[in-house]
């Protein structure tokens, strides 16, 4: 297993002992190794919530060039719309979450 030296901060360093001290852990590489892998996750879940993102806005994209968007003229007309899209989301939500018929 490869081997880097870190330097930590005196806070930093008291964290990774008290986690060690009070069991969570047997030394302080397995601190680290949980920290960096903590971080791979979240980098993973990052990278996902970027290409469901992209592949929203593309299928907006598509929908306005086909035609299929709405042209929103006033504040009004905007308000209007997101209320309108807030309780269709509201909807499917509930029908996704209803118990089914016996």
């Amino acid at each position: 297993m490869p081997t880097q030296n870190v330097n930590l901060t005196s806070t930093l360093d008291a964290f990774v002992k008290s986690q060690v001290s009070q069991g969570f852990y047997n030394n302080a590489s397995e601190v680290h190794r949980s920290a960096l892998a903590a971080m791979a996750r979240r980098e993973e879940e990052r990278k996902l919530q970027m290409e469901r993102l992209r592949s929203e806005i593309q299928l907006g994209i598509d929908d306005a060039k086909a035609g299929r968007a709405a042209k929103v003229i006033s504040v009004k007309g905007l308000a209007t719309m997101l209320d309108g899209t807030l309780e269709k989301a509201i909807q499917r939500l509930e029908l996704a979450n209803a118990e089914p018929l016996a």
